[in-house]
């Protein structure tokens, strides 16, 4: 079959637009004549502004989910079912299933009982199991790694942990970084030299952007800036204006700017100004972040320096390649030195983010990262021909 006549199905139960490796991985089949479907599930609050910006919306079925109890339930076995009915009325050569759990039974389905290729992609290992529900879709996501055709992970240690799940099965590892049509073309020098502007986006919440960065900012240079987009999720409404209410009672509200959820290629636009990009938890992460956490790779996209957990991970991801600095983001002085040291070496800055850039354009980019995914799906398509023939 040639490639132009090729379909895939992406299936998600989550917003398309939520998760940029998935809008990534479908750009590059549609640049080799792949037909590209979308079904997911429609999102609410912040994130809803969150729609795709590589695909047209006519190629992509939103489903409502209905919280609660039983209209849960039936938003859940709604979706499961839409999806075995357009895989069997679209006969797509390949339906790729990633997050959340709950998507995984859909995933179960179309292998064992349709001809698709299944591409399981994990973005983040769901660690709950707490009920008997819970338990029920680990157990599915157990049997669904053990059936996939191919299983994706962006993390090197979490993926020797979904290789153990899956049975000794390979599993191969794709970073989260960005695609090089996404990246701006603003080279570092052509930033302001006055100043320092500090960037964040994804996700809001008290982890990811813990309160100790505020009031760091308030140590730092009167010209220091803090700008930052994103949306908040279901468990971290009201993040923002918590956020923003300390800066206030800190006297340095004009030195943070919200610029709310926006679209990537917009994102990108804005990011391109700032100088520092802020990849800093709260606390240490249950899992490893290195190559998962999409934000560093952005940043450095967008020519920053890195400001990064001092924890052995991340040490070792900054300082083997002189891309960033590490702090303790619980403790706003460190954080305040580590914005010091770089505000004082200017050198030093740009030095950092035309390293970290040139690896984005050489080996931290989509492109790169995904192409042994496509020569795997290539290969598999190949001698499943062959044997139908």
């Amino acid at each position: 079959m040639p490639n132009q006549a090729r379909k895939i199905l992406y299936v998600q139960y989550a917003a398309p637009g939520v998760y940029p490796p998935i809008e990534r991985s479908a750009r590059l089949f549609k640049q080799r004549g792949w037909q590209v479907g979308f079904l997911g599930v429609r999102a609410t609050g912040t994130s809803a502004n969150l729609t795709t910006s590589l695909h047209s919306e006519d190629e992509i079925e939103y489903l409502s989910h209905e919280p609660g109890g039983l209209r849960a339930l039936r938003s859940y076995l709604c979706f499961w079912w839409r999806a075995l009915r357009r895989v069997q009325h679209e006969r797509p050569d390949v339906v790729y299933v990633s997050d959340s759990i709950w998507t995984y039974p859909a995933g179960l389905l179309v292998a064992l009982l349709t001809p698709a290729l299944t591409v399981m992609h994990e973005h983040d290992t769901p660690l709950d199991h707490s009920s008997r529900v819970m338990q029920l879709l680990q157990a599915i996501r157990i049997r669904f790694a053990r059936r996939a055709d191919i299983l994706i992970n962006p993390q090197p240690e979490r993926a020797r942990a979904m290789q153990d799940l899956a049975g000794g099965r390979n599993v191969m590892v794709v970073f989260n970084c960005p695609s090089l049509e996404e990246l701006t073309r603003t080279p570092s020098f052509d930033k302001k030299p006055q100043g320092m502007i500090l960037w964040h986006h994804g996700s809001l919440n008290a982890l990811r952007m813990p309160l100790t960065i505020v009031d760091a900012l308030a140590q730092s240079p009167s010209d220091v800036r803090l700008e930052f987009a994103g949306y908040e999720t279901v468990n971290s409404d009201g993040f923002v204006t918590s956020f923003l209410a300390r800066a206030d009672e800190l006297g340095i509200s004009g030195r943070v700017v919200f610029h709310g959820a926006m679209k990537r290629d917009d994102l990108y636009k804005q990011a391109a100004r700032a100088h520092v990009g802020l990849s800093v938890f709260a606390q240490k992460f249950i899992e490893p972040m290195v190559g998962a956490s999409n934000k560093p790779f952005d940043f450095l996209g967008c020519n920053m320096a890195l400001l990064v957990n001092n924890t052995a991970e991340w040490r070792d991801f900054v300082a083997s390649r002189d891309i960033g600095v590490p702090c303790d983001p619980t403790d706003s002085a460190s954080i305040a030195r580590a914005i010091d040291h770089l505000y004082r070496n200017r050198d030093r800055l740009r030095q950092m983010a035309t390293r970290g850039r040139k690896l984005i354009e050489t080996e931290w980019n989509y492109e790169a990262q995904f192409q042994p995914v496509l020569d795997r799906i290539d290969a598999l398509l190949a001698q499943k021909n062959t044997a139908a023939t």
